[in-house]
């Protein structure tokens, strides 16, 4: 595995007076949608800089970015659903895994803070002089690992009857690959062979051996209960660092270790270990280089995507893999990182143990950061020093993305997440399926 961030590819910088502890004016009119209004002018909002992994080819980035559906509401990839408009399904399941691999950020504005109170929504922060108050921000659009049903990230890391070797379809970042039409994804054995090519491509890349053995292959001893390995995780976590082997070490360790989820389905620890990476090194990558003037990173944990394994062992494999990272690593421009640990206390001990490289890192509950009137976002509650760490810098939001949907353009402020905190944002025009300038930014 490369722990390593990508080097700073000079795309795109948030201006360096931009904040995000004070409110500024929009255009947008006090009578208007906010999503509606960016929708409409979506030249006053940049593109997202898109981080992406090696094996994901540029052409399957481009695909991912702009054939989503309108939306994907606990659905993936339906085989002879069509919208009003007669267009099938174009995203397939393991197009969706792939997904988790290509993560978009982009400076974004919202009209209210996030909050969850016996509902999805916002404090809205009201208008002045007839029209919306702000708060610049920065919107990442990261997905999370979708284990909300059996056909997705599920499906990529579990074991079967026989042994899945992984194969490298020879495409790397600079050369495309044959991407089904959605008319062609209609003939089942023509997408699941497809699909299998893609699953054996991502197995390649996520395995050290790259393989996933047969499940009557493994020591019973290396089987763990999804319990046990919550506890195994941890001990990586809390671990004395073994220096200078830390890595290697560790990659030994995990390759060896499958969870055993409800439905008795093996998982490899390996493979979802890999993907976390994947995941922190694309965002952390993405966002030291799009915000010189410092960042409040915050991150609420899954909870619909975590239907088949609980969202306790995703997040320990997001905190040992945010350790492993750091391990290498100096988050140059990180100055908060607020956990959502309303259903997981102990995860900000642990992180703190992750990030004890990044001394200049505060870690706290997300919580902390948004005491406020309301609930708004508000440093100078935060305590603990936040306040002058996080001063200047941009406050980094999540909108829990679907890869199958644009829900974040079409769903209702109190569905979810991603429906609140894009009705209220300028985030959907950023991505708006259409725009020529979508993928302009990939690193």
């Amino acid at each position: 595995m490369n722990y390593k961030l990508k080097q700073d590819p000079k795309l795109f910088i948030c201006p360096p007076d931009l904040q995000s502890d004070i409110l500024v004016t929009s255009p947008i009119p006090a009578n208007s949608s906010p999503r509606t209004f960016y929708l409409q002018n979506p030249s006053l909002v940049p593109p997202p800089l898109i981080s992406t992994s090696p094996f994901v080819p540029r052409n399957m980035v481009e695909h991912l970015m702009r054939k989503k559906k309108n939306s994907a509401l606990n659905v993936k990839f339906v085989s002879g659903r069509r919208n009003a408009q007669g267009r099938a399904d174009e995203i397939s399941n393991m197009e969706g895994a792939m997904h988790t691999f290509v993560t978009p950020a982009m400076a974004a504005v919202m009209t209210g803070d996030y909050r969850y109170s016996a509902g999805h929504g916002v404090t809205r922060f009201g208008d002045r002089e007839g029209v919306r108050r702000v708060r610049n921000v920065v919107l990442s659009a990261s997905i999370q690992m979708d284990f909300e049903g059996p056909h997705v990230m599920l499906e990529l890391a579990r074991l079967r009857g026989e042994e899945v070797r992984g194969r490298d379809l020879g495409v790397d970042a600079d050369a495309e690959l044959r991407i089904l039409s959605g008319e062609e994804k209609q003939d089942d054995g023509l997408r699941n062979e497809y699909d299998g090519l893609l699953r054996r491509h991502m197995v390649y890349h996520l395995t050290k051996n790259h393989s996933l053995p047969a499940r009557n292959k493994i020591e019973r001893k290396s089987c763990l209960s999804v319990q046990d390995s919550i506890t195994y995780l941890e001990g990586l976590i809390t671990a004395p660092d073994p220096e200078p082997h830390l890595l290697a070490n560790f990659e030994n360790a995990v390759s060896t270790r499958f969870a055993k989820l409800p439905g008795d389905q093996i998982v490899s620890l390996e493979l979802l270990l890999n993907t976390a990476i994947h995941q922190v090194r694309n965002e952390i990558s993405a966002l030291e280089s799009m915000c010189p003037q410092g960042y409040v990173y915050t991150y609420n944990p899954p909870s619909i995507f975590a239907r088949k394994t609980g969202a306790t062992i995703l997040n320990r494999l997001l905190i040992l893999a945010l350790r492993l990272v750091s391990q290498d690593n100096e988050f140059r421009n990180m100055r908060v990182f607020g956990f959502g640990d309303y259903a997981d206390k102990t995860a900000v001990r642990l992180l703190k143990k992750a990030l004890e490289k990044q001394s200049h890192v505060r870690v706290c509950s997300r919580d902390d950061l948004f005491r406020g009137q309301g609930g708004e976002y508000d440093l100078q509650e935060a305590g603990d020093g936040v306040l002058e760490l996080g001063k200047g810098a941009m406050l980094v939001v999540h909108n829990n993305s679907d890869g199958f949907g644009q829900n974040i353009e079409t769903e209702w402020s109190a569905g979810s997440l991603d429906g609140a905190v894009g009705a209220n944002s300028s985030g959907a025009a950023s991505l708006q399926r259409e725009r020529e300038d979508l993928v302009g930014w990939v690193f």
